[in-house]
């Protein structure tokens, strides 16, 4: 049955996380667009030190998410002490993973480059763009952790204005640098990294000040931030751990894809590059709606209503898959006006169509995925059930297919992508089997 309420307040907490999550796909799509101008080896490049950007997201996504899984309960318990401790984990664990990463992208890059591609034409490009884009990984994790939590508390309004923001200036000053215009100097590729990292720290400064400047329920001394005791910290790290060794793992499944793409050729990977800046911008529906579904559900089930909260995830899946339907459809019937704007070679033409062609069609069962993954497990705190699905999929049987596709059989990049899409069927089985089960839903605040 329809909730009108629930569909109501999914919209009203849906539309504006998509907008941010829209608008910060964006700040790296519009400057991958730009540097498509520029070529192959530039857009392969960008794209490959992009990946070690990409680690850092996932794992502070498992970070900051697993932290609203408790910060949802909490809300829908009136427990604004509890979520303002869970605040200062994410923060102290993000402060530690960007610093990690900062070190990588400044001190080691050619070694991380070595693990994709052996081109001397592409690798010092890519470490050019790590330097710079490094500095970044300082203040991305608490851009993320804010605006995790700050949904969480249901304030999805703030992150993406911020994210306007954001991502405004980054374009403006992508524009400028990679080509030399509104007066800046011509830097090329590099122009991207650094419109980025200033754009990024622009952000970050605007959304903590207007946390305290607009007093939200986050705008809090910080020793009352970090005042967690041991038995606090162990509760929450009991979650937030499994989740971030997950991202950490699934991340290391898209680097070794990546990886194999890669040694099938700049061509092969400049084409994988243009259809990951195309799945990031189709997926910002999916994600919003994923992850207002989750927040509803968190706070449901904190509040004790759990038939409630199953109802809610079965309509949230039933309105991604239309959608998927839908853009799929849309998404591969526009696919060769989509990739001429790319400034490529016919052989790079040929695989991003192609790519694209299946993106198109696995659309709707990936949307799925994602509803059940993030709006259903994780909110519902079955965390070591889908880390299991999770990992298992990808390591047993997407890794496995795509070196068997891409080496044994030497199989076309889209035929190995298209391998890749069997954990995607597997995932969908197997959340659908626990949805049923009813024992994805576990109630943190009373535990």
């Amino acid at each position: 049955m329809w909730d009108k309420n629930f569909l109501s307040r999914l919209v009203r907490l849906g539309l504006p996380i998509m907008l941010q999550n829209l608008f910060g796909v964006l700040g790296n799509s519009v400057t991958t667009l730009m540097t498509g101008k520029l070529g192959d080896v530039p857009i392969a490049a960008a794209g490959l030190s992009n990946q070690l950007y990409f680690i850092l997201s996932l794992v502070q996504f498992g970070v900051s998410s697993g932290a609203s899984i408790f910060t949802a309960q909490f809300w829908g318990n009136r427990d604004r002490e509890s979520v303002l401790k869970a605040l200062g984990i994410s923060l102290t664990l993000g402060a530690g993973v960007g610093a990690l990463f900062m070190v990588i992208a400044l001190f080691f890059p050619y070694s991380f480059l070595s693990l994709f591609t052996k081109d001397q034409e592409v690798i010092p490009i890519a470490a050019s763009l790590l330097k710079i884009a490094g500095f970044s990984f300082l203040v991305t994790p608490v851009v993320i952790t804010y605006s995790f939590i700050l949904r969480s508390t249901g304030n999805v309004r703030l992150p993406m204005l911020v994210s306007t923001v954001g991502v405004g200036l980054n374009t403006l000053l992508g524009y400028g640098l990679i080509f030399g215009k509104l007066g800046f100097p011509n830097l090329g590729v590099n122009g991207a990294a650094a419109a980025n990292l200033i754009a990024r720290v622009v952000e970050c400064l605007v959304l903590v000040w207007l946390v305290y400047r607009l007093k939200t329920p986050l705008a809090a001394p910080l020793r009352q931030l970090f005042s967690f005791d041991q038995a606090f910290l162990k509760r929450v790290l009991h979650r937030i751990l499994p989740v971030m060794t997950n991202e950490l793992i699934w991340s290391l499944g898209i680097t070794a894809y990546a990886a194999i793409y890669a040694r099938l050729g700049t061509e092969a990977y400049a084409a994988v590059a243009i259809k990951d800046t195309i799945e990031n911008l189709i997926f910002v529906p999916f994600i919003g709606i994923a992850n207002a579904c989750a927040i509803l559900v968190g706070n449901t089930i904190g509040a004790g209503k759990k038939e409630a909260a199953q109802g809610f995830v079965m309509q949230s899946v039933k309105i991604n898959f239309g959608i998927g339907l839908l853009l799929g459809l849309l998404l591969g019937l526009g696919r060769h006006i989509i990739i001429s704007y790319f400034n490529i070679e016919d052989v790079t033409r040929g695989f991003a169509e192609n790519l694209v062609l299946v993106l198109a069609s696995t659309l709707w069962i990936r949307a799925c995925n994602v509803l059940f993954f993030i709006g259903m497990m994780r909110s519902g705190g079955d965390i070591r059930f889908a880390i299991r699905m999770d990992v298992g999929s990808m390591w047993l049987l997407g890794v496995p297919l795509a070196l068997l596709a891409a080496f044994i059989f030497q199989l076309p990049v889209y035929f190995v992508y298209l391998a890749v899409m069997a954990e995607e069927a597997f995932k969908f089985f197997m959340s659908v089997w626990r949805y049923k089960s009813k024992r994805w839903i576990h109630d943190l605040i009373s535990a």
